[in-house]
C-alpha cells in the first residue's frame, strides 16, 4: 500500500521555493521521489496560507512566515514518510525544524491553543490532499481501504506529534519567561506597539539610550552562508554598527533566523553613513539586511523599525543587493501595500514594457533613471555607466512599448510604475 504516492505530481503553474535544508530535501527526494516531494511542498505552503488566514497570530513579517512554512513543509514530508510504512510502524519523530518552530511560537507568545489549531488545520488539509490522490490513482475497489488507512495513520501522527509539540512549547515558554532576553523583548514590544514607557527604566533594562537618534535594522538568514545562523546574524549586525560609527547597538533576537537591531548614531551624520554602507562593506554571506530611516527617541525607534520592516518586505520580493535601505524603496513600499493592485497598476501603465526578460528589464531601468534624473542624458549615462547614445536609443525603444494612454498621460504614474517594477525585480536564486 502507499505505492500510489509515487504518482503524486506538483502543479507546474504554482512553483514553490523550499525553505528546508538541502540535506533534508535530498534525503526526501531519494526516499519519496522528486514529484512527491514537490507535491508535499506545494501542499505545505497551501497549509501555511490557510493557517495565516484563520490564525493570523502565526504571521508577523517575512521571517515569521518562513518559520511557519518550514514547519509545514517538514510536517507534510514526515506525513508522506509515514504513508510509506505499514500501519503498525512507529510514528516517526518530529523533525528538528518542526520542534524549533514550536519553540519560536512559544517565544513569540502565540497561545498554545492557537499553535495546536494550526496543527489541526494542517492535518485536515493534508488528509484532503491525500484523499484526492487516492481518488485519482488507486483502483476503485481499493479506495475505501486506503482512505481508512490514511485516516488512521494521520490521526495517530497528529495525536502523537501534538503531544510532543505541547511539551516542547511549555518547556520553552517556561524557560523564556524567566530569561533576561524575555524581559528585554517585553520592553521592545511595548515600544513597537506605540505605548508609553518609562524611559529610564527601559534604558536600564535594554542597556541602550532611548533618547538618541536611531537607525533600525532587520537582519535575516538567507541560508547561503556557513556556520550557525545566530552567530552570522550577530556578526553582521555588529559590522553594521561599526560602519555607522554607532555609539551603542541594541541587538534583539526576533525569530529563529532573524534579529532586530537599533544603532544609536549622530543625527546629522546618519544619512551620509547609510549612503556609503553598500560600497564600504563586503557582502556578508548568508545574511541580508534592511535599514529604516534615522529617527529620534522611543517613537523614533518604532518609526525606524517599521521602515526597516517595509524595506525587508521589498527586499524579500526583489532587490539584488544584500542591503536594502528604506529611502531607496519607500515609494514602492507605499504603493505596493496591496500587492495585487500594484501588479495591475504596473501592467496597465507599462503595457508590453512590463513583460519578462533581461532586455525589457534593461529598457525599464534606463527609462526609470532617465526620468529620475529630470531627462538629463548626461546624468543618466553617468549613473548607468553607458554612452549617451545608448540612453537615447533605450529610452526611445522603451517609450515605443508603452500604451498610448500612458504616453499621453501622467508622467507621475509612469515613474511610479517604473519604481514598482524596479523594486520587485527578482534577484537570482541562491541555488541557480
Amino acid at each position: 500500500m502507499g505505492q500510489w504516492l509515487e504518482w503524486l505530481r506538483p502543479d507546474p503553474s504554482r512553483p514553490t521555493e523550499p525553505v528546508l535544508s538541502p540535506a533534508e530535501l535530498a534525503a526526501a527526494r531519494t526516499e519519496l521521489g522528486p514529484d512527491a516531494v514537490g507535491w508535499a511542498l506545494q501542499n505545505a505552503d497551501a497549509i501555511a496560507e490557510e493557517v495565516l488566514r484563520k490564525v493570523p497570530e502565526h504571521g508577523g513579517g517575512p521571517a515569521a512566515v518562513t518559520t511557519l512554512r518550514r514547519v509545514t513543509q517538514s510536517a507534510v514530508l514526515t506525513g508522506l514518510y509515514l504513508m510509506r510504512f505499514d500501519f503498525n510502524a512507529p510514528v516517526p519523530p518530529l523533525a528538528e525544524e518542526a520542534l524549533e518552530g514550536c519553540r519560536e511560537f512559544a517565544r513569540r507568545g502565540i497561545p498554545l491553543e492557537l499553535v495546536l489549531r494550526g496543527v489541526r488545520l494542517g492535518h485536515a488539509q493534508v488528509t484532503r490532499g491525500l484523499a484526492a490522490g487516492v481518488e485519482e490513482h488507486v483502483p476503485a475497489d481499493q479506495r475505501l481501504g486506503e482512505l481508512r488507512r490514511i485516516e488512521d495513520l494521520m490521526f495517530s501522527y497528529v495525536d502523537a506529534h501534538s503531544s510532543v509539540m505541547a511539551e516542547e512549547y511549555i518547556a520553552e515558554r517556561d524557560r523564556w519567561r524567566g530569561s533576561d532576553e524575555a524581559a528585554r523583548r517585553a520592553v521592545i514590544d511595548e515600544i513597537l506597539a506605540g505605548r508609553p514607557v518609562d524611559q529610564e527604566a527601559a534604558a536600564g533594562s535594554l542597556r541602550y539610550d532611548l533618547s538618541r537618534t536611531h537607525v533600525a535594522a532587520v537582519l535575516w538568514d538567507d541560508t547561503a552562508g556557513s556556520g550557525p545562523a545566530a552567530e552570522r546574524l550577530h556578526h553582521a549586525a555588529s559590522t553594521l554598527a561599526r560602519a555607522l560609527e554607532a555609539a551603542k547597538a541594541l541587538i534583539i533576537p526576533a525569530h529563529g533566523h532573524t534579529v532586530w537591531a537599533w544603532f544609536a548614531v549622530t543625527g546629522e551624520l546618519a544619512e551620509d553613513r547609510v549612503e556609503h554602507l553598500r560600497s564600504s562593506l563586503p557582502d556578508p554571506a548568508g545574511v541580508r539586511a534592511a535599514l529604516g530611516p534615522p529617527a529620534t527617541g522611543p517613537h523614533g525607534m518604532r518609526r525606524s523599525h517599521r521602515g526597516a520592516l517595509q524595506a525587508q518586505r521589498m527586499a524579500s520580493h526583489g532587490t539584488r543587493s544584500w542591503l536594502c535601505e528604506y529611502r531607496d524603496v519607500r515609494l514602492a513600499a507605499l504603493v505596493t501595500a496591496d500587492s495585487e493592485h500594484a501588479r495591475w497598476f504596473v501592467q496597465e501603465v507599462l503595457g508590453p514594457l512590463a513583460s519578462e526578460g533581461d532586455r525589457l528589464r534593461e529598457l525599464r531601468e534606463t527609462l526609470r533613471v532617465y526620468l529620475a534624473e529630470e531627462r538629463s542624458l548626461r546624468t543618466a549615462s553617468d549613473r548607468l555607466h553607458i554612452a549617451r547614445n545608448t540612453v537615447t536609443y533605450r529610452v526611445k525603444r522603451a517609450e515605443e512599448l508603452l500604451p498610448a494612454t500612458t504616453t499621453a498621460g501622467s508622467s507621475l504614474e509612469l515613474r511610479v510604475a517604473l519604481e514598482i517594477a524596479a523594486a520587485s525585480e527578482q534577484r537570482p536564486s541562491a541555488s541557480a
